[in-house]
């Protein structure tokens, strides 16, 4: 195993979007966020680059075309925590690395990440540091775009945060229904996981969570970064 690196970059490539972001000393230094895989080729040429992301091979590409090198986090990477999930080779790596930066931050606790972005994925991870699961249900813009596409008269309209809960007209209606419907989603889903398990920390985070506003509580935290900060903790982990 490769010597772990003092400065390097990360990249998390989504469905939506991508991000990369500058590390030094185990820090996060700075955190660009690109729409295209190409746009990106400025920041990672002739770099040390750790990848968890959807876009692999194009991306792996582009960083040995530039000149650099090149580590890739999978589901058969050293992970921080034990699994009891059956289908670890199937799971989604953001999923994996929001995990390890939760039991990073808080390693005595029960821990619930909730993730909100193109899909909302909840992952739940005991004190004992074993990975149980969660769940994963369509994001906002799923839901606007399946109410378009599989009706003929609703329209497709853009987010808009903090809906009334009565809608008085077509358009506020969808937006109730969809933004109102993910907030008390969440919420049920977090009443849940703490009648079953109790005490537990809350880590938000994903690129659409900024749409709502959640109940000023100290289990709950915002991090939009905790997809990054896992990256590193797992690369630092392999890297040994």
């Amino acid at each position: 195993m490769s010597t772990s690196q003092k400065s390097f970059v990360i990249v998390d490539a989504g469905n939506t979007s991508i991000k990369v972001a500058q590390v030094k000393n185990s820090r996060i230094d700075s955190v660009k966020r690109f729409d295209h895989i190409s746009d990106a080729a400025g920041y990672i040429s002739d770099a040390f680059v750790v990848c968890a992301s959807v876009l692999n091979e194009n991306l792996k590409q582009l960083v040995i075309n530039n000149g650099g090198r090149f580590h890739q986090i999978t589901h058969q990477s050293v992970l921080p925590f034990k699994s009891a999930y059956s289908s670890m080779e199937t799971i989604g790596i953001d999923r994996l690395c929001n995990v390890a930066a939760a039991i990073k931050k808080f390693e005595s606790e029960n821990c619930l990440v909730v993730d909100i972005g193109t899909c909302i994925k909840f992952d739940f991870i005991s004190a004992k540091h074993v990975y149980l699961g969660g769940s994963i249900s369509p994001g906002i813009k799923l839901r606007y775009q399946s109410l378009h596409e599989y009706t003929s008269k609703l329209p497709l309209i853009d987010i808009k945060a903090n809906a009334e809960m009565i809608g008085d007209s077509t358009n506020s209606s969808i937006h109730s229904g969809v933004i109102n419907g993910i907030m008390h989603e969440i919420q049920g889903m977090i009443l849940r996981y703490e009648k079953d398990f109790g005490q537990l920390k809350i880590l938000i985070t994903g690129g659409d969570a900024s749409h709502f506003d959640f109940p000023q509580k100290s289990n709950i935290f915002a991090n939009k970064n905790l997809t990054l900060e896992g990256i590193v903790e797992i690369y630092e982990i392999n890297a040994l």
